[in-house]
């Protein structure tokens, strides 16, 4: 189901899928410009007190996942997207290995990597009606997964990445010199661990309880924070319709003062998430690969701060088809 790691295909050799798709997003935030060639924020902002403005678009996505197995070793080599990933909206790609271990259950190692930094602003705090700068964010890392573990439904996951922005200027406009300054420094490192329980409930249901624990290690202490997100995932994998939806709440604490605020940043996030698939509805194929699945999908996330300049919200809508071999 969505929260469990592909097993290994029987058969040697390639194995994947292609996800073509298109859709709506519409986004708030006053720190993300652009992403994928998408504008996301304003290049001017209304106040440095309220709100961001929403932004609308529409957006062209490819996410793929090309394999290769290994049966007698029971070994899969791997490029591109998960598709556990893509239920979550997060578009990273990787590459690595996954090993089944007998008993032990199945081990994946693999490095990340954006394939497309995400352009966000040099300084995010220049004053009303002035133009602010667009810098890329860079992110690299890597993530380790251990499912099935013992034969049971547990699974644990740890991911590390490093987060470098070209140029961070933030302050500089708001004339901020020194520690206050540097409390503002969105480079550093984040680390991320999982645990998934999931538990078989009726035929072709399924429940996903999952707690995150993030800490966004920044160098700005005002930017760095712990974060702890609790949420839910339903699936139900049917003939020929497959459905699975989840839902989260979570707290960001941040660790110091705020030097344009004079507070501490502490957030509260939502989100809701649903896709449907709908299998082989006139066996179309492509390249020898399964019959087509069409899908539908789309997303809501809310991040309500104690500081307004920092709330964020997004909503996305896509559609496509999906092929896999």
């Amino acid at each position: 189901f969505a929260t469990a790691l592909e097993p290994i295909p029987r058969e040697p050799g390639f194995s994947g899928f292609i996800r073509p798709g298109v859709g709506y997003v519409s986004f708030k935030s006053n720190m993300v410009a652009s992403f994928l060639g998408f504008d996301l924020s304003d290049k001017k902002t209304t106040a440095l007190d309220s709100s961001p403005d929403s932004q609308s678009s529409a957006i062209v996505l490819v996410p793929f996942s090309m394999e290769y197995n290994f049966a007698n070793t029971r070994t899969q080599l791997f490029l591109g997207t998960e598709l556990t990933d893509l239920v979550r909206f997060d578009f990273s790609q990787q590459i690595g290995v996954k090993q089944e271990i007998g008993k032990l259950g199945l081990l994946q190692g693999g490095f990340l990597f954006s394939g497309i930094p995400a352009k966000v602003w040099e300084d995010p705090y220049v004053a009303p009606n002035r133009d602010r700068k667009e810098t890329d964010r860079n992110s690299l890392g890597g993530r380790l997964v251990w499912d099935r573990i013992f034969g049971s439904q547990l699974q644990l996951q740890y991911t590390y990445r490093h987060i470098d922005l070209d140029d961070e200027k933030s302050g500089e406009f708001f004339g901020l010199i020194g520690s206050k300054r540097d409390r503002l420094d969105r480079n550093g490192d984040r680390h991320s661990g999982e645990i998934i329980y999931r538990f078989d409930f009726a035929r072709r249901h399924q429940l996903a309880p999952t707690f995150v624990y993030t800490r966004n290690d920044l160098d700005g202490d005002a930017m760095a924070s712990d974060v702890y997100d609790f949420q839910l995932t339903y699936s139900y994998r049917g003939d020929p319709v497959s459905f699975t939806t989840n839902g989260f709440y979570g707290i960001g604490d941040y660790d110091d003062e705020n030097p344009i605020y004079n507070q501490d940043q502490e957030d509260d996030r939502y989100g809701l998430q649903a896709a449907v698939y709908y299998k082989n509805p006139w066996g179309w194929r492509l390249l020898g690969s399964n019959p087509m699945n069409l899908y539908l999908s789309g997303a809501y996330v809310f991040i309500d701060s104690n500081i307004d300049f920092y709330e964020q919200e997004a909503i996305l809508a896509t559609g496509g088809v999906m092929f896999k071999w």
